[in-house]
């Protein structure tokens, strides 16, 4: 199996949702439930679009800039970020997702399908509005974090969304951190975007797993120059709360680690648990419990095939 952050909130969150998008979603199986959960899998509220809309600004303008030894200044990243603003929204609010013969790999780049639509609930013009000042807000905290920013410029290497893969306890753990900045003399620094109203959510247990992925995996050749052979602990961890404006410096002791292995270790346990021994093509939606919040239920992008299983 495969374990990883995100999913491991998920599953606490609601087992069911969990299944629907790590178990049964598949854009290529012969049955129309499985390639339907696909599509639902990729949808989502215009909360966390807008989030995902400061992210690809960051990772696919403003870091790759930086790699080529560029200084984009704020109006080059907010015109980066108005370009997919406007070209997803185009794609997202007509909910071409629905379109006879639509694929995701079709949208490519424009792609972008709302739940609130999916499920029949209008998006004002007015709340559009407050997702693109919203970004534009996002980014402009960013350009004024001018620690991190001196940081991310005196990198010798910079990677977006790099795959970290290890086994624990008999599982494959996986993890994505937002950003890796690579020296030449110093141990690595790992930075996680977050794009939240309040920003009051800690998130030191999600960067130190990203930190023991990056310590223990085998260095990929694209950084394998940068590796020294640091410690978990050497490793320096930065949470960017962009719409809030702050950042969060978190570290790592060895007792830390540890927790973290134990951590893991335990949602292995649970998930498995959950599954009964039982291989994924055995395994039905009514084998996982749903979320005890109803406000998760009426959120939910699955709630459609959910509910229909328990009917």
């Amino acid at each position: 199996m495969t374990w990883s952050y995100s999913e491991h909130q998920l599953f606490k969150k609601c087992p069911r949702k969990w299944f629907f998008k790590s178990l049964f979603a598949d854009s290529r199986a012969n049955d129309p439930q499985r390639r339907e959960a696909y599509l639902l899998s990729k949808m989502q509220s215009l909360y966390a679009w807008r989030g995902q809309v400061v992210e690809s600004a960051l990772q696919d303008f403003l870091i790759p800039s930086l790699e080529m030894n560029l200084q984009p200044r704020f109006h080059e990243t907010i015109k980066a970020a108005r370009e997919t603003f406007d070209e997803q929204l185009a794609f997202g609010r007509n909910h071409r997702v629905r379109e006879t013969g639509m694929t995701v790999k079709q949208a490519g780049r424009a792609f972008a399908a709302f739940t609130e639509l999916e499920y029949g609930q209008p998006i004002s013009n007015e709340e559009y509005q407050q997702a693109w000042e919203e970004i534009q807000t996002a980014l402009r905290n960013f350009y004024k974090l001018t620690e991190l920013k001196s940081l991310l410029k005196a990198g010798a290497y910079r990677v977006t969304q790099k795959v970290l893969q290890m086994q624990h306890f008999g599982a494959t753990v996986r993890a994505v951190p937002d950003l890796i900045v690579f020296f030449p003399d110093r141990a690595p620094l790992i930075v996680d975007w977050k794009v939240h109203t309040f920003g009051i959510h800690d998130y030191a247990e999600q960067l130190a797993i990203y930190a023991v992925a990056l310590a223990r995996v085998k260095p990929h050749a694209d950084y394998g120059r940068y590796a020294h052979g640091w410690k978990e602990t050497d490793i320096e961890l930065r949470e960017a709360q962009l719409l809030r404006g702050f950042v969060r410096q978190h570290s790592l002791e060895d007792s830390d680690v540890a927790e973290v292995d134990d951590r893991i270790a335990a949602g292995v346990i649970a998930i498995r648990g959950a599954c009964s021994g039982k291989r994924a093509p055995e395994l039905h939606s009514e084998d996982f419990p749903t979320a005890h919040d109803p406000q998760t239920c009426q959120t939910c992008q699955y709630r459609k095939i959910c509910w229909r299983s328990d009917s």
